[in-house]
């Protein structure tokens, strides 16, 4: 199913948070913040949602103004990222610097965040000053920059971190921890409208 105005399929229209709005720039990771979204926020594991918070504090203190463009996905927004990813006009649009086959991100664990940004120049190949201060602090609120300039929006915290075995059991830990929100969400709402 496609959105009406954009053709962009809907499941990358949810994808996206921004926790402070900011102009867009140029190639950001993943495009201008699509939407607002505390759901997403929620889809976080508590750990890391604790780091991301402390660590935006600091940004904002430091007069830093972090994008965060996108944080937890479902399984089904992975797919399409991923879908998007290999598809040349698709990436360039959004512009995606890759993604993670669905079940292998730790997006869908909730472990993982893309602030844009990070990086500047031709193709995105070097830190921007702005990007290298996030980068540090990141790193000190426990996320690894673990691909470095190959996807410099991207960083996360390690499962192990987290109370975690490996990364599968943070996944379907984040995907059981998003399916029982959604649901509770859902029963929330017909309760109102009854």
């Amino acid at each position: 199913m496609f959105h009406p105005k954009t053709k962009t399929p809907l499941p990358l229209l949810a994808i996206c948070v921004c926790l402070i709005a900011v102009g867009p720039g140029p190639h950001e990771a993943y495009g201008t913040p699509l939407a607002s979204s505390n759901n997403r926020l929620d889809g976080l594991e508590p750990d890391a949602r604790v780091r991301l918070n402390a660590a935006v504090r600091e940004m904002r203190r430091r007069g830093i103004r972090p994008r965060v463009n996108s944080t937890f996905r479902s399984r089904a927004e992975q797919q399409a990222i991923y879908n998007c990813a290999h598809n040349r006009r698709c990436r360039a649009r959004r512009g995606i610097y890759g993604a993670r086959r669905p079940g292998t991100s730790m997006h869908e664990a909730g472990l993982a965040v893309d602030i844009g940004g990070v990086a500047g120049g031709r193709r995105h190949r070097r830190l921007t000053p702005k990007g290298r201060q996030v980068v540090r602090i990141m790193h000190r609120h426990g996320f690894a920059w673990r691909y470095g300039l190959k996807d410099p929006a991207h960083f996360e915290v390690s499962p192990r971190r987290a109370g975690y075995r490996t990364e599968q059991a943070a996944i379907k830990a984040g995907q059981r921890r998003w399916l029982a929100s959604h649901r509770a969400r859902r029963r929330a709402a017909r309760t109102r409208n009854a």
